[in-house]
């Protein structure tokens, strides 16, 4: 099984597009999202290509595709345009590892909640992270759209381990085997 896991799309159509299309490239089975799906916030400045709208049509073509977890950003509203759920923490169960999942706002690698799984993964910072801390692998994609480190990414979860890449030119810029 492979997951396509993304975060922080902030209603960019453009990034959002370039980050659904890994999909053929990867046989990918489902799709992670980490909330902060439509709207950019009173931080931050529009992505290229702000269409919210455009965002949702495409995201819903994939809807049984999708696992989801609510951000600060997402609202009431996009949850009735979405064909999929975003819930506030989801855990999922894959290659032997308990996998936690949380946008980032409430519970990070600063505030785990009381069972991180052997994997948690979070989004919010727009930092990418892939690291081992214990027995436990902390990740975070960083920003489909709006970087806030050097690299527009993503990440791919599979049996053989977790590789983060830039999504703009699908460098490999780190990996855990395992």
């Amino acid at each position: 099984m492979n997951f396509l896991i993304g975060s922080d799309l902030h209603g960019s159509y453009k990034y959002g597009k370039m980050f659904i299309d890994k999909m053929n490239k990867y046989q990918i089975d489902k799709i992670i999202l980490l909330g902060d799906l439509f709207y950019n916030g009173a931080r931050n400045n529009p992505p290229l290509e702000y269409s919210p709208k455009d965002l949702v049509e495409l995201l819903n073509k994939y809807a049984d595709k999708i696992i989801c977890v609510q951000g600060n950003c997402d609202s009431e509203v996009d949850q009735m345009v979405c064909h999929f759920n975003l819930s506030p923490l989801v855990t999922i169960f894959a290659f032997n590892k308990e996998i936690v999942l949380s946008h980032g706002h409430k519970y990070s690698f600063d505030n785990l909640p009381v069972h991180p799984g052997d994997i948690f993964i979070q989004g919010h910072t727009h930092k990418s992270v892939l690291e081992k801390k214990d027995n436990l692998i902390l990740v975070n994609p960083g920003s489909v759209s709006l970087p806030k480190d050097e690299h527009h990414s993503y990440i791919i979860l599979n049996d053989e381990g977790i590789k983060l890449f830039d999504l703009l030119n699908d460098q490999l810029l780190k990996e855990i085997k395992f």
